[in-house]
């Protein structure tokens, strides 16, 4: 597993984190469980996290069942889990310093762990990773400043 990290403009990802379409990144750690978060441009694009709301553990998810929100100056999103599974942990830490989000979106600004009950390399393996991440995270800027052009 590379810790290389992709830089495209003003925004950084890990390539060894998969990503999905709404900005959330998964993470499978060594104890099986799989950590969710929200990556930097997501964060960015919010602005200011002022508030999370997250499921409580033990909550069973469905791939895109509404696990919490993130509220920010901006607008609320819903966060829909990518894995089949219950949640495990939830980041206290950050439901009551919803800013570490902005600040650390990779460290100590994850939302949920999951316990999975599904094949995680299969259901990870959809989303994208590694080589496939620059072009991906390219589009994605290049959407995101568009869509703030019509504006």
């Amino acid at each position: 597993m590379s810790n290389k990290v992709i830089e495209v403009k003003q925004y950084r990802f890990p390539s060894y984190l998969y990503y999905t379409d709404r900005h959330l990144w998964l993470r499978k750690d060594s104890d099986g469980l799989v950590t969710v978060g929200m990556d930097d441009l997501g964060q960015k694009l919010a602005g200011k996290i002022i508030a999370i709301r997250l499921l409580g553990e033990g909550t069973s998810l469905e791939v895109g069942k509404i696990f919490g929100t993130m509220e920010s100056a901006k607008w609320v999103e819903r966060l829909r889990s990518s894995i089949a599974g219950a949640v495990k942990l939830v980041n206290q830490k950050l439901i009551l310093s919803p800013s570490l989000m902005n600040e650390d979106p990779y460290g100590d600004g994850w939302l949920i762990k999951i316990t999975p009950t599904v094949n995680v390399d299969q259901e990870l393996s959809k989303l994208v990773t590694g080589n496939s991440l620059e072009s991906w995270v390219m589009k994605e800027i290049e959407e995101k400043e568009r869509l703030t052009q019509k504006k």
